[in-house]
């Protein structure tokens, strides 16, 4: 018999993979929040975001981009950013805590938010919803990815703006081969080969990678309420 944390990821993904794939592929309308301001740093890192609107309180996650992360909860994370970074873990944190600054920078000022309300999960115990973040002409994503704090890895969408979600991606893509190639932010410290010109992600791909990291919340969250399946 599997020990309950296998059963705990299985639970997970089956569960959470088909709510991520619905939030790809059902067609919503774009809600468009002007002179947000971020809130608290209780929740925030480099692609999430604790915001306030109308007096009203959410939690926004990045649309296309994955920034490193800040703690240490989710070690196989750490190591896929790491390999994909070109850096060594001990450094994803470091990196991760940068591209907060970064974000927090950008985000002094009232800021738009475009959100289809998609769920983003993650390990809060608030809902938190997909978004895209723009501060006069410039986008979060994007000033992120190429500037090295983020990489063009994350849940895509029909972006609202651009001819479709594919193009967009090539968009980002190509920000990140100049940001490798500069060697910026993330990059600087890479001591291995990152290819420039590595082809997007598929949106299963990063489906599959968020329903794994679930399947961790789930485990951890099972062993906090001390339920468990005995082993044999």
């Amino acid at each position: 018999m599997k020990t309950s944390l296998s059963l705990a990821r299985a639970l997970a993904i089956a569960v959470l993979a088909p709510t991520l794939a619905t939030s790809h592929a059902a067609p919503q309308d774009w809600e468009k929040l002007e002179n947000c301001k971020l809130a608290g740093a209780e929740y925030a890192d480099g692609d999430s975001f604790h915001v306030v609107h109308d007096g009203k309180d959410h939690i926004f996650r990045l649309y296309f981009v994955d920034c490193p992360e800040t703690d240490d909860r989710f070690p196989a994370r750490l190591e896929d950013q790491a390999k994909a970074l070109g850096i060594p873990v001990s450094e994803v944190m470091p990196l991760g805590k940068k591209a907060a600054e970064f974000s927090h920078g950008f985000l002094k000022q009232p800021f738009t938010v475009l959100t289809k309300w998609d769920d983003a999960r993650g390990a809060s115990k608030s809902q938190r919803f997909y978004a895209i973040i723009l501060a006069g002409n410039k986008n979060l994503g994007e000033e992120l990815v190429r500037n090295g704090y983020a990489r063009a890895f994350g849940m895509p969408v029909d972006y609202p703006t651009a001819a479709g979600m594919q193009s967009y991606q090539r968009k980002l893509k190509g920000l990140q081969a100049d940001a490798i190639r500069m060697r910026k932010g993330g990059y600087a410290l890479s001591t291995g080969f990152v290819k420039p010109d590595e082809p997007p992600a598929s949106p299963q791909a990063y489906i599959d990678y968020e329903s794994q990291l679930s399947g961790q919340i789930l485990d951890e969250g099972l062993q906090e309420l001390g339920i468990g399946i005995p082993v044999p």
